[in-house]
């Protein structure tokens, strides 16, 4: 084997140590809680830990029987369909717009959607709750999916016109001398071309809308807490019940890990198909 050959096989296999030294990092942390929510009280807080124990369902038990977690769950799937339904209904026509459409000052619309969406979420929660609490949205569903749009939109608008551009003009042209309307153009030929990005930008929005704290802080009260602020619900004045907040916290991880592993082919096809290049 030459040296040229060496080195490379030496560099392959470093780059799959580090790789895998990497993902056992990143999955530490999720390793961690799930042994901690199959422990008893006594095991979870053992000094040294303990490795080797045996597992319990009780905590996940719990969850169940605890009063408002349930209700949180259900409601952060309310919330998180509505609000992706919203910002997809939104964003789609907005996006074509701004990538095939002639709209003065379309630069600085670009520069506002990234502006958008690097404020912090809590800047407007103060503004919000007092208008919230007179139009009666405050601690409900429909209000916490209007208001994530202050984050989702300008990150869909933003990725799916990068997807709009990869599409070759010259399918708009035909189209229009066919006699399809924009709306037709859009809903027939943009949309399915650009499916997969579609797809990517729900999901992205779903994932953060699902895993979103400060606002849901500050604009519910109890009907529409999410399931964030369920996992934060096991904490005590003088203690924290270790157990059920762990189980919680994996219950809450399931659903969009599911839903990313399933649709993990979409999202890698979404963001290659003109994201990266936006």
């Amino acid at each position: 084997m030459s040296a040229r050959a060496t080195t490379q096989t030496l560099s392959h296999a470093w780059a799959y140590v580090f790789t895998g030294a990497m993902v056992l990092l990143s999955l530490f942390p999720v390793y961690w809680v799930l042994t901690v929510s199959l422990k008893s009280r006594k095991d979870g807080l053992a000094n040294p830990p303990l490795w080797i124990f045996d597992p319990i369902v009780d905590n996940y038990i719990k969850l169940w029987e605890h009063g408002s977690f349930k209700y949180t769950f259900l409601n952060s799937v309310i919330i998180t369909l509505i609000g992706v339904a919203l910002s997809l209904a939104i964003a789609l026509p907005a996006a074509y717009a701004v990538s095939r459409l002639r709209v003065r000052g379309a630069r600085w619309i670009n520069l506002w959607l990234i502006l958008a969406y690097m404020l912090p979420e809590f800047l407007f929660i103060i503004p919000m709750f007092s208008l919230y609490q007179w139009t009666g949205l405050y601690d409900t569903h429909i209000g916490l999916a209007l208001i994530y749009q202050v984050h989702a939109l300008p990150l869909s608008i933003w990725l799916l016109s990068s997807f709009f551009r990869e599409i070759n003009p010259a399918i708009d042209e035909a189209a229009r001398l066919e006699g399809c309307s924009q709306w037709q153009v859009l809903t027939r030929i943009y949309i399915p071309c650009a499916l997969p990005g579609v797809v990517a930008t729900a999901i992205l929005n779903a994932i953060w809308m699902w895993n979103e704290l400060a606002i849901a802080l500050g604009l519910t009260f109890s009907r529409a807490e999410t399931v964030t602020l369920g996992v934060t619900s096991f904490r005590g004045y003088a203690a924290l019940d270790w157990g059920a907040m762990t189980a919680a916290s994996i219950i809450a991880i399931i659903p969009m890990f599911v839903f990313a592993v399933f649709a993990q082919k979409h999202i890698v096809k979404g963001l290659t198909l003109g994201a990266v290049k936006g």
